[in-house]
């Protein structure tokens, strides 16, 4: 994408942007992709190479244009990966640690782990803002330490910022704080950046009325709704269809905090021996070891394939027959994995496990996109996995499918910019 001189200018503080991988990258990247033909041009602030779960320059070549400024950090992914860088070994630290351990890791900072970022993001933020007449300032949650710097850089700029939620903060299903303080540091920030913000985007309409009530000092006007969605360009592919005597289930992503395919596979082994043999589960992604001996347990139906690009990822949904999903029980009503509308543009019916009240729940019943059970309903999921097999049904094209579009999204971000 080319720049014209008359475009209004971004500075779009992102810690997590490519080439790292996953879902949580690619929201603040396609809006990157998409906002020139916006009239605006994005400068990305982001840290140098850390380490993480995935990578992914695939992503990276469609934004290879973009202005992106990295930054040093003090925070444990980015001294791991020096670290790594000086042990040269191909086992890495990151995934041979246990989960407990790095959840700790990251408990224990005040505001999260990567408020060590903050001495480098902020100066270069200013620094940018003045260097390239940035008319507005947007940072991505999380990490939440990217609001303090927007905070910061606004307020010694005059620019505007917007916060976009890609997760909450406080209300956070599995937010866990190591104390008192740590959790009173973090609603006091908190309560500060929403009250200096501008604009505030949160990703779904459960998200945003759990917000409002948490803060509601916050003026409402600030608030506006943008789902996470998909590319219609991801979904050009050509493939290759895979033979007709395969049935395939597919789930891409990973597993973590209480989210598992525990009660999934315990429904599996109940029903196996009445499972047809040319059927196949397969789970794509990057899985501790917990995760891989629960899976292994039904080994003549599960396929694990490591993390792969995004790229490939929705070749597998493609080749799919029917596509899972899943969602932990525990206060997760305002969860919508990112992966849903990638499923949505896959066109593929959905085994659904996820809490029936919640709001992915209410997107597959409107839009008719699958079958829904409890996540810990091992009957229901049986018979649901039966059903799917035995009526293969198909999903039916929705022209309200628009609204999860990035395209159609990164207008709707233009606008919020143009306003302000």
């Amino acid at each position: 994408m080319l720049y014209s001189n008359n475009m209004k200018k971004v500075l779009m503080i992102s810690y997590f942007f490519p080439p790292l991988g996953g879902s949580g990258v690619q929201r603040a990247q396609k809006f990157v992709k998409y906002l020139p033909q916006f009239n605006w041009k994005p400068y990305v602030l982001t840290v140098k190479p850390v380490e993480y779960i995935a990578y992914d320059k695939n992503l990276y070549e469609e934004i290879k244009f973009t202005p992106i400024y990295r930054t040093e950090s003090l925070d444990p992914m980015r001294i791991l990966h020096l670290i790594e860088k000086v042990r040269n070994r191909p086992e890495k630290i990151y995934h041979t640690t246990k989960p407990e351990i790095k959840k700790l890791s990251r408990n224990i900072f005040p505001i999260d782990s990567k408020i060590g970022w903050l001495p480098f993001a902020i100066p270069a933020g200013i620094k940018l803002c003045k260097n390239r007449q940035i008319d507005v300032i947007y940072a991505t949650l999380s990490p939440y330490s990217s609001s303090i710097a927007a905070y910061y850089i606004s307020k010694y700029t005059g620019l505007p910022y917007i916060l976009d939620y890609r997760d909450l903060w406080q209300g956070k299903p599995d937010m866990e704080y190591l104390t008192e303080i740590h959790k009173k540091i973090s609603v006091y920030w908190e309560r500060k950046v929403l009250k200096y913000a501008k604009k505030v985007i949160i990703n779904t309409e459960y998200s945003l009325q759990k917000i409002k009530k948490i803060y509601p000092e916050t003026d409402e006007k600030k608030f506006a709704v943008i789902y996470n969605g998909f590319d219609e360009d991801d979904f050009k592919m050509k493939v290759s269809s895979h033979k007709k005597d395969k049935l395939i289930f597919t789930y891409t992503g990973g597993f973590y905090g209480e989210r598992t395919p525990k009660f999934f596979v315990e429904a599996l082994l109940k029903i196996k021996d009445r499972l047809p043999k040319n059927v196949e589960f397969k789970f794509v992604g990057n899985y501790h070891s917990e995760i891989i001996k629960i899976l292994q347990k039904v080994p003549e139906f599960i396929k694990i394939i490591p993390q792969v690009t995004h790229q490939e990822s929705i070749r597998y949904l493609l080749e799919s027959d029917f596509l899972m999903l899943f969602i932990a029980k525990q206060n997760s009503e305002i969860v919508i994995p990112a992966k849903l509308f990638e499923y949505i543009a896959a066109k593929k019916p959905i085994l659904a496990m996820l809490p029936e009240k919640g709001e992915a729940a209410k997107i597959i019943k409107d839009y008719k996109l699958g079958l829904l059970c409890d996540t810990q309903d091992v009957l229901s999921i049986s018979k649901n996995i039966l059903s799917m097999i035995k009526n293969k049904p198909k999903i039916t094209e929705s022209a309200d499918l628009k609204i999860f579009t990035r395209k159609f999204q990164t207008e709707q971000l233009s606008n919020i910019m143009d306003s302000l």
